[in-house]
């Protein structure tokens, strides 16, 4: 009865883990490149971001909280949006990139926050 219990117990808990895992989040930041990073988080870097993007350098956000470079898994859902600040939704993969679903312009001054304008891809 008790290895019954424990069980039931057991496979709660990883099912909710994997429910948890799967769950779409958004994360607000910066498009810049992987060659300048946490460097490209402004709006005055969108011609660098694109001229390098252009040149081969991968998509990375650089998030609004701590300003983390985050791999994109699906770098042409950024398509059009280097160098501006949005709001993105999809989930981490396993290896540590991003699977964008959605994204969302923010106010391109500063960090977050302020108007929106919504641009969905």
């Amino acid at each position: 009865m008790k290895k019954k219990v424990l069980l039931v117990i057991g496979l709660y808990l990883c099912s909710m883990t994997v429910l948890a895992a799967a769950k779409d989040m958004s994360w607000s930041g910066w498009v810049s490149d992987s060659k300048c990073g946490a460097k490209g988080a402004n709006a005055a870097h969108e011609a660098c971001a694109k001229k390098c993007i252009a040149a081969g350098e991968k998509p990375v956000l650089v998030t609004d909280k701590d300003q983390k470079v985050v791999g994109i898994d699906n770098p042409d859902a950024l398509a059009g949006h280097e160098g501006h600040h949005v709001e993105v939704t999809g989930k981490m993969t396993d290896s540590g990139t991003l699977h964008v679903d959605k994204v969302k312009m923010l106010a391109q001054k500063g960090g977050s926050g302020g108007a929106m304008n919504e641009m969905q891809h």
